[in-house]
């Protein structure tokens, strides 16, 4: 569910910012956003797939959905592309693409670390049932953790100084055109 990769992306990020005293911007929750949404490119049914304008049917024909897009060699070209643009956007953009793989990682079903190496899936040995109970524990786990972390006295900057009112307003937004 994207939300929850929303979500989790945002808290995961949040608490990363905390830690290595990194601002959490605007750029920098956009990159998130974005980045925790990218590699569900290869599905059609997804909210990006809905958005891409027939790419994500291209990309699932490809590769299927947890294929290539879910791999660490996706994330490392990326990465790498993008690095170029050193920036707290294109920062965000990475480490949302990771959270998304990582928080697959957890599902029942597993992601492609590897792939093109091997096509095996790989996976936590706790996982979920992607739409189940579990994973809307997990989303309202994350959206507080977001929310708390946001209110954190140390991810204060000038830009952000009401981060937490941004993220809510952000988070409704999302929702709102999600619905549709």
């Amino acid at each position: 569910m994207y939300k929850t990769h929303l979500a989790t992306s945002i808290a995961v990020g949040a608490g990363l910012a905390t830690v290595i005293s990194f601002p959490f911007t605007v750029w920098y929750l956009g990159g998130i956003s974005l980045g925790s949404l990218l590699p569900d490119i290869d599905e059609p049914r997804s909210f990006i797939g809905r958005k891409s304008f027939g790419l994500a049917d291209i990309v699932n024909k490809w590769y299927g959905h947890r294929g290539a897009t879910h791999s660490l060699f996706a994330w490392s070209l990326l990465t790498i592309l993008i690095c170029f643009f050193n920036s707290p956007f294109t920062l965000g953009l990475s480490l949302g693409y990771l959270f998304h793989i990582a928080g697959d990682y957890f599902s029942r079903s597993g992601v492609p670390l590897f792939m093109p190496i091997t096509k095996k899936r790989f996976k936590f040995f706790l996982t979920y049932k992607t739409s189940s109970t579990d994973e809307l524990i997990i989303f309202y786990v994350a959206i507080l953790t977001a929310i708390t972390l946001t209110l954190n006295e140390q991810l204060r900057t000038p830009l952000t100084s009401s981060i937490a009112d941004l993220l809510a307003r952000i988070i409704k937004f999302v929702f709102h055109l999600l619905d549709k």
